[in-house]
C-alpha cells in the first residue's frame, strides 16, 4: 500500500512540476514579468540591440523585482541571477542572448518493481524521438536547456513529459508506469540497433531511418546494407543488392519506393542501394507469407517510404563519402499545407576511391573488364551513377492527404579494350539502365472506422548492353540486349474497423505490363525481338482478428486474374500469434502466392554484361510461378534479452531454368531450414547472434543444392554506444556453396579439361570482419549536427571463393570471390 502511496505521490509531483516549472525555476512567489518584454524595456531605455530566440525565451519568466536595477550592467547581472541565459556583446551596443544548457543525468525504473529499465527513448520538444543508452544504469542527456519539453518513452510503459528543470531537479529515479498495449501494437524496438522494430502482430520489420543506429561494415544508411542483416536474408554472391530471402532469388522479392516498382538492384550492378537514405522514412520488411494485399511474388518484400509530413521549417542534409555525394532539402511552401522534398546523390565523376575499387573488380570479374576493373574511372574505363527523388506532399486538411512521388535511377558503363600486341583491335562495352517512375496518391478519413486510399503509379526501365569490336575502322563484331519494362498499376484499398477486436482490409488493383526485348548477335547472325503485354487484375480480402489481446490472427486471401492465360489465382494467407505472457510470444505463419514477371532461374550469379538480368512475362512456353511459405516460431523479450526463433519451409513450382540460349527446363525451387537471433544489453553495451541453416535444392528431374546454397550462416556482432562515439563489429562465417563444374558446349573455345578445380563436393567456409564507427558533433547555437563515420568491409581481405565461373571462366582462375578490403570515409550535415 506504501509502495502505490509513494508513485501516486511522485506522478502527482512531476505532473506539477511539467506544468508550474517555469515559476518554479525561474520565478519567486509574488508579482512576475517575460523575460522578452523585460529586453524590450532595457532597449528602449539604454539604446541597446539584443538578439536572441524569441520563440525558445518567451517561456523565461522573472520576478518583478528585477527591474530594481539602476545601470544595464545591473540589469544583466540581475537576469543573469534569475534565469538561465548569459549575454555575450556583439557590438557597441548589441547582446546575444545565448541560453544555459546543460547535461542532466537520471535513472528510469519500473513503478511496480523498482527494475532498472534498460532501454528508452526521448523526443526533445517536438524534435525527433532518439534512443538513449545508459552508463552504469544512469541515462544523460547533453546540452539541454533548463525550458525543453522532454518526452521519455519504453517499449510497454505509459510516456511521461516532464519539463529539463524539473527532471534535473529530482532526487529519485524517474519512475514508469506500465501502459496497456494491445497485441497488435506491440513492437519489439530496437532488435538489431535502434530503429529497427520488429512488430509481433504481422511478423514484420520496420526500420525507421531517421533514427538509424550503426551497422558493421557501412555507416551510409545504405538500404540494401541495413536489410541483408535480417536474419533469413543474406548476399550469397558479395553484392548489398543481390538480397536473398530465405532461398528466394532476388527477382521473387518485391521492392517498391512510395508504392513504384523497381526491377533492379542497384546502383553499379548491386553494389549500391538506388535509395537516398536521407529521404527515406521508412522501410518495411516481410520474409514470410507476405500479407494479403501484397501480390505477384513468391518471396519477400522490401516496402520503401520516403518522407510524407509537412515539416514546420527548411531543412536541409549534405551527405558525402568516398564513392558519392548528394544533399536532401525539405521545404515547407505553405505553412502546415504543403512541401517539397527533393534529394539526389551522384558518383564522382573520373575520380576512383578505394571502396569504388573493390566494388569494380567484385562487379567485373571474370569478365573481359577484369583486367582494367582496379582502374575504374580511368581514361579508357569509366562509370557513373546517380538518382533522384522528390515528393509533393498537400495536406488537404486533417483528414485528407494527397502527394506526388518522383524517382530516376542512371547508371552508365563505357570501356574501350586494347589489343595489348594490335593497338588497332579494340572493343568497346557500354551499358546503361535509366530507371524512371511517379506515383500519385490520395489518403482519406472518412470517419473514425473508416479510411480509403487511391493510387496511380508508373515505373518505366530500359537497359541497353551493347559491345562492338573493331579492327582499325572497321567494325568485326556487334552484340546488344535491350530490355524495357512498363509497370502501370491502379489501385485503391479500403480499411474498415469493425469493432475495437476486428479489423477488416480489402482492394483492388489493375497492372498493366509491357515488355520489350531485344537480342542482336552479328557473329552468330541472330536479330530477335520479342513484345510482350499483359493485364492483371488483383483483389485481396483480410480480417485482422484480437481476441482479448492473448491472440491474434489475420485470415486473408489474395487473387489474381492474369488476362494472357485466361486464368483465376485465389491464395490463402494465414497468420496467428498468441501471447502467453508479457514476455513470451508463439507465431506461425502459412500461404500461398503466384508470380507473374519474373526471370529464368540460372547456374550463375548475373553478370553485369549478362541477359539473364532480364524479365518476361509467362506465355506459352513458360507457367506463372508458384510459391508456398510457412514458419513457426517464438519470440521472448525481457530483462535485456532477446531471442527470436522461427522453423520455415518454401517451395516454388514452375520455375524455370535455362541452362543455355536454347535449353529451358521446368521444375521446382526447395527451401528450408531456420533462424535463430540472441540480443543482449548490458547499459551501453550489446551483444548479437545470428545463426541460420539451411537447404535450398532444385528439382529438375534430380534434386540437386542450387548454386547459392550456404548450409551454414553466422554473425556475431558487437554494438558500443558511448555517446557521443558510436562502435559496431560483426564477424561473420558461411560455408562454402556447391562445387558446380560449367558444361561447354561445342562451340565453346575451352573445355572441362583445361580447367583445373582443385574442389570436390563443396569449396571452402568463408569468413570476414567488418567493422564501423562514428562520431556525433552538433553546434546548437547555429542549429545543425554532423555525423562522421568510418567503415571497414573484409577488414582482414579474407580471400572467399563463392563459385566457379559458368559462362567460359578464366582458365588460370576460374573462381568467384566475394568483395575484399573495402575502406569507406562518411560525413553527413544536417541544418
Amino acid at each position: 500500500m506504501y509502495k502505490h502511496k509513494r508513485t501516486l505521490l511522485q506522478f502527482l509531483v512531476l505532473s506539477w512540476c511539467c506544468i508550474l516549472s517555469p515559476c518554479i525555476s525561474f520565478s519567486q512567489n509574488g508579482p512576475t514579468l517575460k523575460l522578452v518584454d523585460f529586453l524590450d524595456e532595457l532597449k528602449a531605455t539604454y539604446n541597446v540591440d539584443f538578439i536572441y530566440n524569441h520563440t525558445l525565451l518567451d517561456q523565461v519568466v522573472l520576478p518583478s523585482s528585477s527591474h530594481d536595477c539602476e545601470s544595464l550592467e545591473n540589469c544583466l547581472a540581475n537576469i543573469n541571477e534569475e534565469a538561465p541565459v548569459k549575454f555575450v556583446q556583439d557590438g557597441i551596443n548589441s547582446y546575444m542572448v545565448v541560453p544555459i544548457r546543460n547535461d542532466i543525468s537520471f535513472s528510469v525504473i519500473d513503478a511496480e518493481n523498482s527494475e532498472v529499465i534498460p532501454n528508452i527513448t526521448i523526443q526533445i520538444n517536438k524534435g525527433e524521438e532518439r534512443f538513449l543508452y545508459p552508463i552504469n544504469s544512469r541515462y544523460t542527456i547533453k546540452n539541454i536547456f533548463a525550458l525543453d519539453s522532454v518526452h521519455i518513452r519504453a517499449s510497454f510503459y505509459s510516456k511521461l513529459d516532464i519539463i529539463a528543470s524539473a527532471l534535473d531537479a529530482l532526487k529519485t529515479p524517474v519512475r514508469l508506469e506500465h501502459a496497456m498495449i494491445h497485441l497488435n501494437e506491440v513492437q519489439i524496438t530496437d532488435y538489431l540497433t535502434r530503429g529497427v522494430n520488429a512488430k509481433i502482430s504481422d511478423n514484420t520489420f520496420h526500420i525507421d531511418m531517421r533514427s538509424l543506429g550503426l551497422l558493421a561494415g557501412e555507416t551510409d544508411g545504405d538500404v540494401f546494407n541495413v536489410v541483408k542483416n535480417i536474419p533469413g536474408v543474406h548476399t550469397p554472391s558479395g553484392k548489398p543488392g543481390s538480397l536473398n530471402f530465405r532461398g528466394s532469388t532476388f527477382d521473387q522479392s518485391l521492392i517498391e519506393i512510395d508504392d513504384i516498382p523497381i526491377y533492379h538492384n542497384g546502383h553499379f550492378y548491386g553494389a549500391i542501394a538506388p535509395y537516398n537514405p536521407t529521404i527515406v522514412n521508412e522501410i518495411e520488411i516481410q520474409r514470410n507469407t507476405l500479407s494479403a494485399k501484397w501480390g505477384g511474388r513468391v518471396g519477400g518484400l522490401i516496402h520503401i517510404t520516403t518522407s510524407n509530413t509537412v515539416p514546420d521549417s527548411t531543412a536541409y542534409n549534405v551527405q558525402a563519402n568516398t564513392v558519392y555525394a548528394g544533399a536532401t532539402a525539405k521545404i515547407p511552401i505553405v505553412k502546415d499545407k504543403l512541401a517539397l522534398y527533393v534529394a539526389g546523390r551522384s558518383n564522382y565523376p573520373s575520380i576512383n576511391s578505394p571502396k569504388l575499387t573493390a566494388f569494380s573488380i567484385l562487379n567485373f570479374q571474370g569478365s573481359r573488364l577484369e583486367d582494367v576493373a582496379d582502374k575504374v574511372n580511368s581514361e579508357n574505363f569509366k562509370v557513373g551513377f546517380y538518382d533522384i527523388n522528390s515528393k509533393l506532399v498537400y495536406d488537404i486538411n486533417e483528414n485528407h492527404k494527397a502527394t506526388i512521388s518522383y524517382i530516376n535511377i542512371q547508371n552508365i558503363l563505357s570501356a574501350t579494350l586494347e589489343d595489348s600486341e594490335d593497338k588497332d583491335n579494340k572493343d568497346f562495352r557500354d551499358l546503361s539502365l535509366n530507371n524512371w517512375g511517379m506515383n500519385m496518391k490520395w489518403e482519406g478519413t472518412l470517419s473514425e472506422k473508416l479510411k480509403v486510399q487511391a493510387r496511380i503509379s508508373k515505373s518505366i526501365l530500359y537497359i541497353d548492353n551493347k559491345s562492338e569490336g573493331f579492327l582499325a575502322s572497321e567494325r568485326s563484331s556487334f552484340e546488344k540486349y535491350a530490355n524495357t519494362i512498363d509497370d502501370t498499376r491502379l489501385i485503391t484499398e479500403v480499411q474498415l474497423q469493425l469493432n475495437e477486436n476486428t479489423e477488416l482490409e480489402t482492394g483492388y488493383s489493375l497492372t498493366d505490363y509491357s515488355l520489350r526485348f531485344d537480342e542482336r548477335n552479328d557473329e552468330n547472325s541472330v536479330n530477335n525481338r520479342r513484345d510482350q503485354d499483359a493485364l492483371t487484375h488483383s483483389a485481396f480480402l483480410s480480417i485482422n482478428k484480437n481476441w482479448n489481446d492473448n491472440i491474434t490472427a489475420s485470415f486473408g486471401m489474395h487473387t489474381d486474374y492474369y488476362e494472357p492465360n485466361k486464368r483465376f489465382y485465389a491464395d490463402p494467407r494465414i497468420s496467428v500469434n498468441v501471447r502467453t505472457s508479457d514476455a513470451f510470444y508463439l507465431k506461425t505463419s502459412v500461404g500461398r502466392s503466384h508470380q507473374f514477371i519474373q526471370k529464368k532461374i540460372r547456374d550463375d550469379f548475373d553478370d553485369f554484361n549478362n541477359q539473364t538480368q532480364f524479365w518476361y512475362l509467362p506465355d506459352q512456353t513458360t507457367s506463372v510461378l508458384e510459391g508456398y511459405q510457412t514458419m513457426l516460431g517464438a519470440l521472448y523479450n525481457k530483462s535485456g534479452w532477446l531471442i527470436d526463433f522461427e522453423l520455415y519451409s518454401k517451395n516454388t513450382n514452375n520455375v524455370t531454368l535455362q541452362t543455355n540460349t536454347s535449353n529451358l527446363q521446368k521444375g521446382k525451387l526447395k527451401s528450408m531450414g531456420a533462424d535463430l537471433f540472441v540480443k543482449k544489453r548490458w547499459n551501453n553495451f550489446e551483444t548479437l547472434f545470428s545463426y541460420s541453416l539451411s537447404e535450398v535444392n532444385t528439382d529438375f528431374n534430380e534434386t540437386l543444392p542450387i548454386f547459392f546454397d550456404q548450409r551454414h550462416i553466422l554473425h556475431v556482432t558487437a554494438l558500443w554506444h558511448l555517446d557521443p562515439f558510436n562502435l559496431a563489429v560483426t564477424w561473420g562465417y558461411f560455408t562454402g556453396m556447391p562445387v558446380i563444374v560449367p558444361n561447354f558446349d561445342s562451340s565453346s573455345s575451352i573445355s572441362q579439361s583445361d580447367l583445373d578445380i582443385g574442389y570436390t563436393d563443396r569449396f571452402p567456409s568463408m569468413h570476414q570482419l567488418d567493422v564501423s564507427a562514428t562520431y556525433e558533433f552538433t553546434n546548437a547555437k547555429k542549429g545543425w549536427k554532423g555525423i562522421v563515420g568510418l567503415s571497414f568491409v573484409n577488414l582482414y581481405d579474407q580471400d572467399n571463393i563463392v563459385n566457379i565461373f559458368q559462362n567460359e571462366p578464366p582458365v588460370d582462375d576460374p573462381y568467384r570471390k566475394t568483395i575484399g578490403f573495402a575502406p569507406n570515409l562518411q560525413l553527413s550535415i544536417q541544418f
